[in-house]
């Protein structure tokens, strides 16, 4: 035996209360755990267990050796555990949790490929744009866009987010451009709705940031149904750009308010933070980087306004 062996020996025998129990769980004679005991003792020059014949108990110093003898042997299990989960293959059913329109363009059609290259791995996808709770709803990854917030999950950021105000030329024809956020007063807004409430637009004004509370005839949780209002003229929206990158680019929609913008809201994938990060869950947030966190990949999908990229590192 070694002398992790050792250690197991030790632990075992407190953990159980009784080296006949302990030797039992081990597969040895309850002499040869003593004897172990006793070696470990003569080698450390110290006594770890008082024993009677009811009553096994660690002395000062052997509860110390003991919590460190704990530890050293959890870390030699992780390590283990490491390498088995490295050479394992991704399998199993991967639940996602993806933004709607983002998920539907951007990660949607990276799917098949992942799915070529990983052929053991299903999956359950979940489009919303509410926040859910990943270990209480089962989610196994989740796309999120915005701040991060303080959490026990872990975060993969993919690619900061540009906001901008967009509107339609023939809407600032009749109604004027705003040429500051409390312009936005006198102006209909269509309003982005999350988890119930409607979502205050962010600035930045004079160094400081700002919330803006806007109101108008259209509220809703779908950015489609937004979009499609503003192309009509119906009033000024606040959109990630890649939401409206067509109708930038072709001119139907258009920037206003371009510096006040607030530039800090990035793409994150989401994770658990357990203790050991599962095959298929690293296999995906690995593919899903490589696919989409690089800025050539928003400039081959023409996400930008102008000369300014809208989605870059």
């Amino acid at each position: 035996m070694d002398r992790f062996d050792d250690l197991q020996v030790l632990v075992e025998v407190v953990d159980s209360g009784s080296m006949t129990v302990a030797g039992q769980h081990l597969g040895l004679s309850s002499s040869a755990i003593s004897r172990r005991l006793a070696d470990l003792e003569t080698r450390l020059g110290a006594r770890l267990i008082n024993r009677t014949t009811r009553h096994i108990a660690l002395t000062e110093v052997g509860a110390v050796f003991c919590h460190r003898a704990r530890a050293i042997l959890a870390a030699l299990d992780d390590a283990e555990q490491a390498v088995n989960e490295v050479n394992q293959s991704p399998q199993g059913l991967l639940r996602l949790s993806l933004p709607v329109m983002f998920g539907q363009v951007h990660v949607a059609p990276l799917l098949p490929g992942f799915s070529v290259r990983h052929p053991k791995i299903s999956f359950e996808v979940g489009l919303t744009d509410r926040q859910v709770k990943l270990i209480e709803d089962g989610v196994d990854v989740a796309v999120r866009i915005g701040r991060l917030a303080d959490s026990s999950l872990i975060a993969r950021r993919l690619a900061p987010v540009r906001h901008a105000v967009l509107a339609a030329p023939a809407y600032l024809a009749a109604h004027g451009t705003p040429e500051s956020p409390a312009d936005l007063a006198r102006h209909a807004c269509l309003s982005h709705i999350t988890d119930g409430a409607r979502q205050d637009w962010l600035f930045m004004v004079e160094g400081h940031e700002e919330s803006i509370g806007v109101a108008g005839c259209l509220q809703s949780e779908s950015m489609e149904v937004l979009r499609q209002a503003a192309v009509a003229g119906v009033g000024l929206v606040r959109l990630p750009t890649f939401v409206a990158a067509a109708e930038l680019k072709s001119g139907a929609l258009v920037p206003v308010l371009a510096r006040f913008e607030l530039r800090d809201a990035s793409v994150f994938a989401l994770y658990p933070a357990t203790r050991h990060l599962t095959p298929k869950v690293r296999a995906f947030v690995d593919y899903l980087t490589a696919a989409i966190a690089h800025p050539t990949y928003w400039r081959r999908h023409e996400l930008s306004v102008g000369d300014d990229a809208v989605l870059t590192e």
